[in-house]
């Protein structure tokens, strides 16, 4: 299951932490997994606008 739609949607204000896959993460580590992965995903979208050139 994909659950990249966590990195787009706001979380509720008085959130400690998320569970994803059985795995624990702090605010801060979600935080920066999204930054990164919005980057990524960035990056990717930027790339194939030049090989379509």
């Amino acid at each position: 299951m994909d659950f990249d739609y966590l990195f787009y949607s706001e979380l509720p204000i008085g959130v400690k932490s998320i569970y994803v896959n059985g795995k624990r993460m702090t605010i801060e580590e979600f935080q920066k997994a999204k930054n990164d992965f919005l980057i990524k995903k960035k990056a990717k979208i930027k790339s194939r606008k030049t090989l379509k050139k």
